[in-house]
């Protein structure tokens, strides 16, 4: 059976420091991808030119600028510039990959993660497992095996179709996993593929601004009360330590400031559902409990 194909869009806003490092990883791909759209979202720094210079040496990468007042890819932000990356890709592509300019992977990544759709056909969303440096060491970013990261998605087109797309709200990175098992889809973090983070997750803009960021997001997608201060319990323990404190004053600043919601009904209740399962202990076997080290390297693996 022939590989599939598949495409990258990757969001770049301020990346220089990061981006030679992450191309080197996908050009040493041992299944490299049809086309690699590089989205520079407005940045600042040297991230445009160097997106230039990779796409003369690759000839897999297309760059994309976005004009407009610089500022961060937060939330909506991000699926705009991920369909707007989309939009240059033919309709054929079997998989479409969202990735963000900070993730390092192992050359047998994409090779690795489309075995596993290609073994299982109803099987829409998938990623390897996140590793954050911290303190010099690759430490494990704690996800259940339903939830696939953020940093690196990987999307059967057929999938991404039937759900419609992404939500343009923050939390889009919640819903689409669920969107994509409401319509009868699998979603999964294989713990076989690590990938690597280069930046703590939030550190962009600072862990508070962060903490109170995802509280924030819990209220706009809805999440059920209850599995918010579980949440905030659970990420209790993790560096930066009882940060996540300030997940619930978040949720509350936003419910105070009646921020906008996810207006789809049937979705929100379906994700609190899902979370009430979890909270009962209906998915422990798919939960990660400690935020285990890796014993290599990244350049070992």
């Amino acid at each position: 059976m022939s590989a599939p194909a598949y495409c990258i869009v990757t969001p770049a806003h301020n990346e220089a420091a990061f981006l030679p490092q992450v191309m080197e990883g996908i050009a040493a791909q041992t299944l490299k991808p049809t086309k690699w759209v590089i989205v520079d979202d407005r940045s600042t720094d040297d991230t445009w030119t160097l997106i230039n210079a990779a796409a003369r040496r690759y000839p897999f990468i297309e760059p994309l600028q976005v004009q407009g007042e610089p500022g961060p890819a937060l939330g909506s932000n991000v699926v705009r510039i991920f369909n707007r990356g989309c939009a240059r890709i033919k309709d054929e592509t079997a998989f479409v990959v969202k990735m963000d300019a900070d993730v390092l992977l192992p050359p047998h990544y994409f090779a690795t993660l489309l075995a596993h759709f290609q073994a299982q056909p109803r099987l829409g969303i998938a990623s390897g497992k996140t590793y954050n440096l911290q303190q010099g060491n690759w430490v494990l970013e704690r996800i259940a095996d339903s939830h696939v990261t953020g940093a690196c998605k990987t999307y059967r087109s057929a999938c991404l179709s039937e759900m419609g797309g992404l939500i343009p709200i923050l939390g889009w990175d919640i819903l689409d996993v669920a969107q994509a098992r409401r319509h009868g889809w699998h979603t999964r973090s294989f713990r076989d593929l690590p990938l690597y983070h280069l930046r703590l997750t939030g550190s962009a803009t600072g862990m508070v601004r962060a903490n109170l960021r995802y509280g924030r997001c819990y209220y706009v997608i809805r999440a059920h009360p209850l599995f918010v201060l579980a949440k905030t319990l659970y990420r209790a323990l993790e560096r930066p330590y009882l940060m996540s404190l300030l997940i619930p004053l978040g949720y509350l600043m936003a419910a105070l400031h009646r921020e906008k919601r996810l207006d789809e009904m049937p979705l929100a209740e379906f994700l609190r559902q899902e979370q009430l399962d979890r909270l009962r202990g209906r998915t422990l076997g798919q939960e990660e409990w400690w935020p285990r080290p890796l014993g290599r390297q990244p350049e070992d693996r």
